[in-house]
């Protein structure tokens, strides 16, 4: 059963995380500000037209302002994220049927998603504000660290991995150190996850010496940092692999992140 109480608490915290008055609501939903302050007091509910007339100025789903039995438990909220995904899903193969172009990636559609939570967990109004203007945020407290960038990074490291941790054995900072080669990046910024990038090409693209790439290929293939796909629809080559060619970017978007000048922070400190 639908809690009034709870309901109109929704409606006021999201009238107020858009900076708008009760006036400003009214007229746009095409009421009187009484019935605004009804709604959010849970003296009454708006009836459908109404509700909907809210989702669209509040940019949320009606189903998700309706659901107010379960909003304490996380994983409700999970189900009502994969829920929305999948909608997303839905919306996104029925338009590029229309427009005659399936595609099915929901990158934009979930980066958007972190990033409110990225920068919700800030805790601080002002220093939210200023995060959302410069496009990052890096959050440090006792759940481990988070780091939030429009360029393109998102990632986190739980306190309970960096425990688990311990000095790496010489073969793997042998490859570290030879992705942060400069031929070592270069091979690497040469090639993609998806479609292959013939010999030939890498040899022309990155001009490393060919005894050098051949090294670094080797080294790459045997530590799934990049793969040699021969069964692709186009043409054979390498590729990003999906196993361990996630660490390639990551030492790469480390190196960005140590020299990126402009950040912002907020640590929390839980006594």
């Amino acid at each position: 059963m639908l809690d009034q109480k709870i309901f109109g608490e929704k409606l006021r915290n999201h009238r107020k995380r858009l900076g708008m008055t009760q006036e400003e609501v009214a007229e746009k939903v095409g009421v009187s500000p009484q019935a605004i302050s009804k709604w959010e007091s849970g003296d009454c509910l708006p009836d459908c037209f109404n509700l909907k007339a809210i989702s669209y100025v509040y940019n949320i789903s009606a189903d998700v302002l309706l659901e107010t039995e379960s909003d304490g438990d996380i994983d409700a909220v999970a189900n009502k994220i994969e829920q929305l995904a999948m909608e997303f899903i839905w919306a996104n193969e029925k338009c590029d049927r229309e427009n005659g172009n399936i595609h099915k990636e929901l990158g934009d559609d979930l980066w958007q998603m972190w990033k409110g939570i990225y920068f919700a967990e800030e805790g601080n109004t002002n220093q939210k504000e200023e995060s959302q203007k410069r496009g990052n945020t890096r959050v440090a407290g006792s759940y481990g660290t988070k780091i939030w960038d429009d360029e393109g990074i998102a990632c986190v490291i739980k306190s309970e991995l960096i425990k688990k941790l311990s000095p790496s054995d010489e073969g793997t900072i042998e490859v570290i150190t030879a992705l942060c080669s400069e031929d070592g990046q270069r091979l690497i910024l040469s090639l993609q996850c998806d479609h292959p990038t013939s010999k030939q090409d890498l040899i022309e693209k990155t001009k490393i010496a060919i005894p050098r790439l051949n090294e670094l290929l080797l080294m790459f293939t045997e530590n799934r940092i990049i793969e040699y796909e021969d069964c692709h629809s186009s043409a054979p080559g390498y590729l990003i692999s999906s196993h361990c060619g996630i660490v390639a970017y990551m030492t790469l978007a480390a190196m960005y992140v140590l020299n990126k000048k402009i950040y912002t922070a907020s640590h929390h400190i839980k006594g």
